[in-house]
């Protein structure tokens, strides 16, 4: 759907709709940190995004080993 422009519209604020509670709200924080990030390189948020998906890895290995010495565990025991 394409954005309606109005004839006496000069793209000035009134109201500041960016009130806490709502589900758009961002707080200073929030701009500053999606400001800083859109500054880096793309080299930069390569690894930014390599360090989190590493974080995950380690957690994600464990839980999957440990599942499967449960799974074999119990299949042997079982059977």
């Amino acid at each position: 759907m394409a954005k309606r422009e109005y004839p006496d519209d000069d793209n000035r604020t009134i109201v500041n709709m960016n009130v806490e509670g709502f589900g758009w709200y961002e707080s200073e924080e929030q701009k500053k940190s999606k400001q800083a990030l859109a500054r880096k390189s793309p080299k930069e948020r390569r690894s930014l995004a390599r360090s989190a998906y590493l974080t995950v890895a380690l957690p994600l290995v464990c839980l999957l080993v440990g599942m499967l010495v449960a799974f074999t565990v119990l299949y042997f025991l079982w059977l």
